[in-house]
């Protein structure tokens, strides 16, 4: 496993012809991206307005739905958090007219119990403290590794591309975790790789939510100004908050390593077949 001296969180090379990686302004909603024109195969790209990755929708404005609704034409949310993480902020429902909500949880509750924690909790539990700062990188791979391999992650992620299926002619589906990075990153690999995408653009995209997060270190230490903060925890907020390289490649290492291939792990593990994969390819790409 990679180390925190390791690890970088680079912001990316841009994609040509993929402006600023479709990221698209909505208010209430962050790391959100329109996958449109997105690069793959020789002379093919991905439609526009019709498969759309972002961070939970809790905070979204009416104007950031009607957007999504009329601009988008949104059929389809999947909604890849725990129960308890959706309790705490449930995409809000009343403003989702007409849209078919889906919740398949990639992990479990204890998997993802760090992600909920305030800096306020952090700052003042000690225990908490350090359970946050030791091995950060580790436990994000380990986060990687349950996704992938553990029986819930296999199953949401099987749903997840046979929904895919489903969307009708011209309208679009989003998929979201929390963040927008790690649950809704696999799920992206995984698109992006059947739709034939290049392994090199499939690491920038991924590498992409660091231009949302880029700077939050440093407001974040202006806003809580002279609050004591524990040692090593910058390290480890950037480790649970950025998208680092070490991870993309370890997810890409277990997909090799245990299932032969990524090609393996789709067709094999997620039961997703080639005639599948042909339809999610007549379904989402044009020519560029």
């Amino acid at each position: 496993m990679a180390s925190e001296e390791t690890c970088t969180y680079p912001i990316p090379e841009p994609i040509p012809g993929f402006s600023r990686f479709g990221l698209m302004k909505l208010q209430g909603v962050s790391n959100a991206r329109d996958l449109g024109g997105f690069p793959v195969g020789d002379g093919w790209r991905i439609k526009k307005r019709r498969l759309m990755r972002a961070g939970d929708l809790h905070d979204a404005t009416a104007e950031d739905m009607r957007l999504l609704i009329d601009m988008h034409d949104l059929e389809y949310v999947v909604d890849m958090r725990t129960k308890v993480e959706i309790d705490r902020e449930p995409d809000p429902k009343p403003l989702m007219h007409g849209i078919e909500y889906v919740n398949l949880s990639v992990l479990s509750e204890s998997a993802v119990g760090l992600g909920g924690v305030s800096l306020w909790n952090i700052t003042h539990d000690a225990r908490l403290a350090k359970e946050m700062t030791t091995h950060p990188v580790e436990k994000m791979q380990e986060l990687y590794s349950q996704a992938i391999l553990g029986e819930r992650g296999i199953e949401a992620y099987d749903r997840f591309l046979h929904g895919l299926l489903n969307v009708k002619d011209g309208e679009a589906v989003l998929w979201h975790c929390t963040q927008g990075k790690d649950r809704t990153g696999i799920a992206a690999i995984l698109v992006e790789y059947v739709l034939g995408a290049s392994l090199e653009n499939m690491r920038k995209d991924y590498l992409a939510t660091n231009i949302s997060v880029d700077g939050w270190l440093e407001n974040m230490a202006k806003t809580f100004g002279n609050v004591s903060m524990p040692l090593g925890i910058n390290k480890a907020i950037e480790a649970y908050a950025y998208a680092s390289t070490c991870y993309f490649d370890y997810a890409m290492k277990m997909f090799n390593d245990i299932f032969g291939s990524l090609d393996s792990y789709i067709e094999k593990t997620l039961h997703f077949t080639k005639e599948e994969q042909e339809q999610l390819r007549s379904m989402y790409l044009e020519r560029s």
